[in-house]
């Protein structure tokens, strides 16, 4: 599979799990609903950091972009994956468009 569409697909996957939990977050009545939106946040991101460790995919090597620890780039594209498809989506699509503006 095509690495950025190994990311969006996790991405999706990570939406929808946390679309899953978030009934169950929300209907807990002794949690407080202020820390509810974070609980969710919280899941999505560690969600997107170990999908990403687990399939070990680099999102900054996929756009040919040279960093020192790989382990920085995957846990970045942890991030990308746990914010969701469209953060990916529009993540991609600025890194194509700035590389394309500097290959030229």
């Amino acid at each position: 599979m095509d690495g950025l569409a190994l990311v969006l697909f996790l991405a999706v996957l990570v939406e929808k799990v946390v679309e899953i939990f978030k009934d169950i977050v929300y209907a807990i009545p002794f949690f407080p609903d202020k820390f509810k939106p974070l609980t969710l946040e919280v899941l999505s991101l560690a969600c997107g950091l170990v999908l990403a460790f687990q399939s070990d995919i680099n999102a900054l090597e996929l756009l040919n972009l040279k960093i020192s620890n790989p382990m920085v780039g995957i846990g970045i594209t942890g991030l990308v994956i746990g914010k969701g498809a469209n953060f990916a989506h529009d993540f991609f699509h600025s890194f194509g468009k700035n590389k394309k503006t500097v290959d030229r």
